[in-house]
């Protein structure tokens, strides 16, 4: 039987194939990247992580004891492991995990404590593996497609290559190339594994800041601009979405400033919400850190500059691809009618600026000041519109769109488009090639962005989103949204014009889809997984291995 990669066939029987069993132990490593979540359960169709991660366990545990009792096999091949205890001492090591997981939601000293042994077991399961060379061949030569990460993963795919000593933070920080930077953006998503909390968030939170320093020198002190001399690279950039070479390079430009932007905001709001909202920043946290991954290696410039000179994603390399998931773990969104309208405004509002900003870059619309002012407000009340509905939502949504609406690629669009027509009204009308190029890759990171974030959720009542259209009435197959709705500026939780924004910044997760009231009654009625201390076994002499282990995952 072919390796699986979809959830419903690799979790569907068990076998003693380990190709098998690694592909859903790779799906269960990126769940519980940033944290396990178990509140709000199931909502809008998003299924929580802490049981999907606790499935994947319960499957991989009886494959590998299946493996144990009938004989190994990858791929369908037999294979035996070079050392004879390897097996045994990862059923071992998943028994610690399956004991550990149903107490490892939440910032209780029984989560804590059980997330520590999730990222500890997880990282020596992935040793065992790697040290293993009749497995390690026989998995690396039986890889499959991952068509989330555009990757081939092997089953128990070992983590990026990192480090975080002072040496490389000071590297980081410096910004010479995104490989210096990337190598300890991912240590610090290696970290995240198995849940951040008050005993890791420190160290964390280090990471993050020199990220940020570095990214800005990035941006600002040449690394950026070296990327774009790359000229092979930002052709191919350009030739797959028919924009010109200099459009490539500013789009280019602004994936670096997106890619800041995500780690400001991870920095800004995500880190501090585990104090009061770990289900939703443990949400927020494992979509963002893998955004921000997906940018790096889906810019071939970029990648190349953080040392994938592949042409397709990889796991070599700084910003590199994680494990991915299952198809069918992570779920379209089910919208409400407020979010149904709120997405087919910001589908046609992207389209809509994407024709303006192109019309004046390529000069078949020369706008005087009144039109360019005009264009100004037009792009600034489109942010308004994205921020301040996802500022107003919270829960789920906020988790999985934040960094797409709050503090992503929305602002770094929007500040590319109003730098460039901000210089075209300094200089009377005239558009520079500079401008022209930045106006144009801004029109198609909005398209992009309304594309791909409304591709990821389902309108109210069925259909689909049409990602082409100009009017919101068109915006989904069913025409279901209300074509009065308001499609700029400020609007509330309902997708109503509002004086009064809620910053997103500051709402801890919690909004009109997940309040804190809601939040604090699952946790009082014991729908939050969790347990006292000592009902978690000390499975492997936890606190010794940590030491023992501590240079997997702090370089």
């Amino acid at each position: 039987m072919a390796i699986a990669n979809d959830r419903a066939t690799a979790l569907g029987e068990v076998t003693n194939d380990l190709g098998q069993a690694g592909i859903i132990f790779n799906d269960a490593v990126r769940l519980s990247n940033g944290g396990l979540w178990s509140q709000p359960a199931d909502d809008n169709n998003q299924q929580n992580y802490a049981s999907q991660y606790e499935a994947d366990i319960s499957v991989v545990k009886a494959d590998v004891a299946s493996a144990i009792a009938s004989g190994a096999t990858v791929n369908g091949v037999s294979v035996t492991p070079s050392d004879a205890n390897t097996l045994t001492e990862i059923q071992g090591q998943l028994a610690a995990i399956a004991t550990a997981a149903p107490h490892a939601a939440g910032n209780s000293a029984a989560a804590v404590q059980a997330q520590g042994v999730l990222h500890t077991n997880e990282q020596l399961i992935l040793g065992e593996i790697a040290n293993d060379g009749n497995l390690q061949q026989a998995l690396a030569a039986s890889g499959v497609m991952n068509e989330g990460t555009g990757t081939v993963d092997q089953g128990f795919q070992a983590l990026p290559a990192q480090a975080a000593d002072d040496a490389a933070a000071t590297a980081a920080k410096a910004g010479a190339n995104l490989s210096d930077i990337g190598t300890v953006f991912n240590a610090a998503t290696n970290l995240a594994d198995g849940g951040l909390n008050a005993s890791n968030l420190h160290e964390f939170g280090s990471d993050m800041k020199a990220i940020a320093a570095g990214l800005q020198n990035f941006i600002n002190g040449g690394g950026l601009a070296a990327a774009e001399a790359n000229t092979a690279a930002e052709q191919a950039l350009a030739d797959d979405n028919g924009i010109s070479l200099g459009a490539a390079q500013a789009l280019t430009a602004v994936h670096a400033q997106t890619m800041l932007n995500q780690i400001e905001l991870q920095i800004n709001k995500f880190d501090g919400m585990y104090a009061n909202d770990p289900n939703i920043a443990a949400r927020s946290t494992n979509d963002n850190l893998l955004d921000i991954i997906d940018i790096a290696q889906n810019d071939p410039a970029l990648a190349a500059s953080a040392g994938n000179t592949t042409g397709a994603p990889s796991h070599d390399g700084g910003f590199a691809e994680q494990p991915g998931y299952l198809a069918g773990t992570i779920q379209h969104y089910q919208d409400n009618q407020a979010q149904t309208d709120f997405w087919s405004a910001f589908i046609a509002g992207a389209n809509n600026l994407n024709n303006a900003l192109t019309a004046e870059a390529n000069g078949t619309v020369h706008l005087d000041t009144a039109g360019l002012t005009s264009l100004v407000q037009q792009v600034q009340g489109y942010q308004q519109l994205g921020t301040s509905f996802d500022g107003a939502q919270g829960g789920v949504f906020g988790a999985r769109f934040d960094n797409e609406l709050l503090g992503g690629t929305l602002k770094a669009d929007t500040a590319t488009a109003l730098q460039a027509l901000h210089d075209i009204l300094n200089n009377g009308g005239t558009v520079s090639a500079t401008d022209a190029a930045q106006l144009t890759a801004a029109g198609f990171g909005y398209v992009a962005d309304a594309q791909d974030v409304s591709g990821n959720n389902a309108p109210n009542g069925g259909g689909i989103y049409v990602g082409t259209s100009t009017t919101v009435a068109g915006a989904t197959t069913t025409q279901i949204a209300d074509a009065n709705t308001t499609t700029s500026g400020n609007v509330n939780g309902n997708e109503q014009p509002t004086a009064h924004p809620v910053n997103g910044l500051a709402n801890d997760g919690f909004g009109v889809t997940y309040s804190q009231a809601s939040a604090a009654a699952a946790s009082s009625s014991g729908h939050e997984h969790g347990a006292s201390p000592h009902e978690i076994a000390p499975q492997n002499h936890f606190a010794e291995m940590i030491g023992r282990f501590d240079h997997f995952w702090h370089g």
